[in-house]
């Protein structure tokens, strides 16, 4: 047995080190403190030290019981291996390309339901969104900006080198749903995913990163690794828990000087009209008001609606891990399980995972390698957001003085109907919302199996088949009873009840060739292979309208049946190969070329190449002698590609389709014949083809004074074209339009990663990481027939749109806004004194971030680890639909100017331009906003400086060296969401919006609170 201590140069402990038996896979790991112990066979074993960042050493045993061996640093990029397109292993500084690499910890330890939230702010130009839809909902991600002018703009995710399904089921997201008011969020693919079993992660930002993945590659790539081995030599079980609590936050700052009521008047007798309006009179002592049928309460503010409403959320997760490593392979096999309470009552979110990773050397030359993970989900009662109806976030509109323990006890009357409790009937009481149910059900396997021969040393042949299949069964129903529908023909009582189920089977067979060789001082690098990629989708589903037997939400019970299916099937067949050539390890040139043959297009349009160039030189290799000394690693690179998309063109897109009408059509004899009729009204276009993205980036990395501050910036210029828009088409041939690709628009844009040791010593560590990015976007083409050189894509569920205009930023903000005179005066009605609006919608600005980065501080004082991450979005604007409706319901600090006197003079002037002396009622002008469609009082500075995480853990294993069966134990504890430092947008948080859709990008309709998240995290290796 060997002991010892790994230390930096200046004496401190290094944990984490490699300590491996040279020749075996036997080995350990240095703790905390730098220390470690290890069998050795006899004196003459050597034992070798390595660790990211330092220099490898190897050191004979000898008679040596005890060692202390010193670590000297090493530029990190000198020696880094990244994970790239394929799943190929290449030297970080050979790539000509910039890539964001993200370590386990930064998903396992401070964590969320789906672990790509807990990413945000700490990768350059990676976009990261939680929505407001809750905990199991979607993840937006968008890697250097908006790439098109579709709604979908996510990166492809590829686990162990094979694409998955990350369909977006949120809130009008990639998939229509039947029924009405129908806007929850079923979640995405990367929810599937437990992050305890991810072995590295790699972001291919741009198209030279992604060329080889051709056709899906235009948004970037998320590379996803997962263990196929334990660490080391021999068995070992790991078992990792986390345990956080979900704490909703209100931002609400509501006026609370009049209450509930109408035009200055507070309820006075039963059932009365208002519920969600505080237009009433001035609190004071003593004052009553009657609600529902006669019930009298006090006349008071009620200032915490939005946290008595709802509860405290817990999320608890646990993961058991057994692995094997030896000298021939091993296996990683893990069980987990996830709890989600959410701050809603009746929802929450399970996620079962069993994961099981192994790699084999089967015979001298042949590796065989596997992963399968299966995930069972259970979402109930995801909640509808961005809406009043069957919503519960009506609680932000509810009147000031409305009692929320009323609103639950007469929530329903004796038959179980809705009592109505406002004058907008379709606001459903939130407690009467819980009636509501939406079950989604989803069971998922994905994995691959990869045999991989090494005929010699330099040349390989490998074969992979992966597959991703899963069946989505979802049911849900709109409550009998509620006010907001219409009632149902005699003997039936109203209701919907909706089935779907949907099964994806996504099946990719590939094979790779490699040969990698070197020739004196130059060495080469060739790649040649091919996939296939087939996938299948079929849905059916049933829609039930109305019921016979009330509360039994069956398709047997319904009046009205609608049944549906549908069904695609696609493939494409790729060829590609990649070639690098180096000149002393310090140049780099490599190439790439990708063609797919897409079985959705024309024949004459089935065929595509994407293309890719890139070089890269290590100035501090080629010039070490000439170069200061503090300069550690120095590198500029450059590239070039393009890529496209493969989901513009469905399949049977160039198709033309007919539809049965259910009504015959008399024949001349009198006899009812069959009548078809053509399908939708856009011409079929044989000569569709999908989107392209050419881009250029040029970059340049620095690592200085012995690594302690390092930079890495990037420029790019992404053009986006070929985009398939509608043209209008004339509609003498029963069509109104046709897809044509005409599209045109562009990103430019800087990324920046700062790396700097401010202090360290033997005890204190502090290490600091800013990211940062701008992205700068533009409408380049729409086509001939666009009228005003704008197109619509997205409307407000309250007010607003969003609009493409060439020539400016894409996503502008468009609405009504107040009608001003040549002076900039403000103009009101002259008879009644309300605000006028402008004649046509008016330009607010870009719904899109220019900025978007993190700061991370981490620290390490003997043994102690604690770090902070501030985040930022800035220079986007955003019209709030929830300042809108507190705008109208007179909630909104705003409308108390002109209630003391009863009326509201504008400061202004009439449409003669005289000064505005005219009187307007204090609700009516104020409600003004909702009558005219009037945007321009809710636009909003959207920017966001926000607390992130804070960290703070500790190793206890240096304690437990006499419990011989476990091998490691460290505590943290975890908090996410903590603060937010600067916002400029009242009520809200501005990242409680809830759609994922880039068409509806800025135009916030108010979703579920925004939660702060306090917990723990224990991992225990035995």
């Amino acid at each position: 047995m060997v002991r010892g201590k790994v230390t930096e140069e200046n004496g401190a402990g290094l944990p984490g080190v490699s300590v491996l038996l040279k020749g075996t896979q036997r080995g350990t790991t240095s703790d905390a403190a730098g220390d470690f112990q290890l069998e050795v066979p006899d004196a003459a074993s050597v034992l070798v030290f390595s660790y990211v960042g330092y220099q490898s050493q190897e050191v004979v045993v000898g008679n040596k019981t005890t060692l202390t061996v010193s670590l000297l640093p090493e530029s990190k990029a000198l020696q880094e291996v990244v994970v790239t397109a394929l799943g190929i292993k290449k030297q970080a500084k050979s790539l000509g390309y910039a890539t964001a690499t993200v370590s386990p910890e930064e998903m396992t330890i401070n964590r969320t339901a789906n672990f790509m939230n807990a990413l945000q702010g700490k990768m350059a130009g990676v976009n990261i969104t939680p929505l407001g839809s809750g905990p199991a909902g979607t993840s937006k991600i968008r890697i250097r900006g908006q790439s098109s002018f579709g709604g979908n703009n996510s990166p492809l995710i590829v686990v162990n080198g094979v694409p998955i399904d990350n369909t977006n089921n949120g809130a009008r997201g990639d998939v229509s749903e039947r029924g009405s008011n129908r806007t929850s969020d079923g979640g995405d693919g990367l929810s599937s995913i437990n992050p305890d079993d991810i072995e590295s992660m790699t972001v291919l930002k741009g198209a030279a990163a992604s060329a080889l993945y051709g056709s899906r590659a235009k948004d970037g790539v998320i590379m996803i690794t997962t263990k196929t081995r334990g660490a080391g030599q021999g068995v070992t079980l790991s078992y990792n828990t986390n345990y956080t609590t979900e704490t909703p936050l209100d931002y609400t700052d509501y006026q609370y000087e009049y209450g509930q009521g109408e035009n200055g008047v507070r309820p006075t007798t039963a059932f009365p009209a208002t519920g969600q309006w505080s237009f009433g009179e001035k609190f004071a002592p003593g004052m009553t008001q009657v609600l529902f049928d006669n019930v009298t309460v006090p006349y008071e503010p009620i200032r915490n609606h939005v946290t008595d409403y709802y509860r405290k959320g817990s999320t608890f997760t646990n993961t058991l891990t057994l692995a094997s490593g030896g000298e021939n392979g091993g296996f990683s096999l893990s069980l987990s399980n996830l709890d989600n309470k959410t701050i809603l009552e009746t929802s929450g979110y399970n996620r079962r995972t069993v994961n099981l990773g192994f790699t084999q050397t089967v015979a001298k030359k042949l590796v065989v390698t596997g992963n399968i993970n299966y995930s069972n989900e259970y979402r109930k009662n995801p909640p509808n957001i961005a809406e009043q109806d069957y919503s519960p976030v009506v609680i932000y509109n509810l009147a000031n003085s409305m009692p929320l323990d009323l609103l639950r006890q007469y929530a329903e009357d004796e038959n179980g109907n809705e009592v109505r409790w406002s004058r907008f009937t379709n606001r459903t009481n939130p407690f009467f919302s819980l009636k509501r149910f939406d079950n989604i059900r989803n069971d998922r396997v994905f994995g691959n199996l990869t045999a991989r021969y090494n005929f010699t040393d330099w040349l390989f042949l490998q074969g992979r088949i992966g597959q991703d299949y899963y069946s989505r069964e979802q049911d849900y129903n709109l409550p009998t009873g509620t006010q907001r529908q219409p009632a149902a023909p005699a003997g039936f009582v109203n209701g919907q009840y909706v089935q779907d189920a949907r099964n994806v089977r996504e099946l990719n067979t590939d094979f790779l060739l490699g040969i990698n060789k070197t020739f004196g001082v130059f060495g080469l690098s060739v790649n040649a292979g091919g996939n296939q990629m087939y996938r299948r989708i079929s849905r059916h589903g049933v829609f039930i309208q109305d019921f016979y037997t009330r509360d039994l939400y069956t398709i047997g019970n319904g009046r009205q049946r609608e049944p549906s299916y549908e069904f695609s099937e696609r493939r494409v067949n790729s060829l590609y190969a990649s070639a690098e050539v180096s000149f002393r390890d310090y140049l780099f040139i490599n190439g790439t070329a990708r063609n797919d043959w897409f079985s959705t297009l024309s024949p004459a349009n089935r065929s595509i190449l994407y293309p890719s160039i890139t070089a890269s030189f290590v100035f501090s290799q080629a010039l070490a002698s000439s170069l200061p000394d503090w300069i550690s690693f120095g590198k500029i690179r450059a590239g070039y590609a393009e890529v496209g998309s493969d989901t513009d063109v469905s399949p049977y897109a160039n198709n033309l389709f007919y539809g049965i009408d259910p009504q015959q059509f008399p024949s001349p004899n009198g006899v009812g014949q069959p009548l078809a009729n053509i399908s939708g009204r856009t011409v079929p276009n044989a000569d569709l083809r999908p989107m392209r993205v050419s881009e250029k980036e040029f970059g340049l990395e620095l690592k200085m004074f012995n690594n302690r501050v390092g930079l890495d910036l990037t420029y790019y210029d992404k053009l986006s074209s070929d985009q398939i828009l509608r043209a209008q088409t004339s509609d003498a041939g029963g069509y109104l339009n046709q897809l044509i690709n005409v599209g045109q628009s562009q990103n430019r844009g800087l990324e920046m990663l700062v790396n700097l040791v401010p202090v360290k010593t033997q005890d204190f560590n502090w290490n600091l990481i800013f990211n940062a990015a701008y992205n700068k976007t533009k409408v380049l083409n729409l086509g001939d027939d666009v009228s005003d050189n704008s197109i619509t894509v997205g409307t407000g569920e309250f007010t607003g749109e969003l609009r493409q205009v060439v020539g400016q930023p894409l996503g502008q903000l468009y609405g009504f806004g107040y009608r001003r005179d040549d002076q900039g005066r403000q103009i009101f009605d002259a008879g009644n004194g309300r605000p006028l609006r402008t004649a046509t919608q008016i330009p607010f600005g870009s719904a899109l971030p220019l900025w978007v980065g993190g700061i991370t501080n981490g620290f390490e004082y003997k043994g102690i680890n604690a770090s902070f991450l501030i985040d930022f979005k800035l220079g986007h604007k955003m019209i709030s639909g929830t300042n809108f409706n507190a705008w109208r319901h007179g909630h909104h600090k705003g409308t108390l100017p002109g209630r003391e006197d009863g009326f509201v003079i504008g400061e202004g002037v009439n449409p003669n331009g005289e000064v505005n002396q005219t009187k307007s009622g204090v609700q009516a002008y104020y409600e003004t906003v909702r009558s005219q469609n009037i945007a321009e009082q809710f636009v909003y500075n959207a920017g966001l400086w926000q607390l992130r995480q804070i960290t703070v853990g500790y190793d206890f294993t240096r304690f437990l060296t006499s419990v011989r069966f476990i091998k490691g134990l460290r505590v943290n504890a975890v908090a996410n969401n903590v603060a937010v430092l600067k916002k400029w947008v009242p009520n809200i948080h501005p990242e409680q919006f809830g759609f994922p859709s880039d068409n509806l990008v800025g135009l916030e309709a108010t979703g579920l609170p925004v939660t702060r998240s306090v917990g723990f995290n224990v991992n225990i290796k035995f």
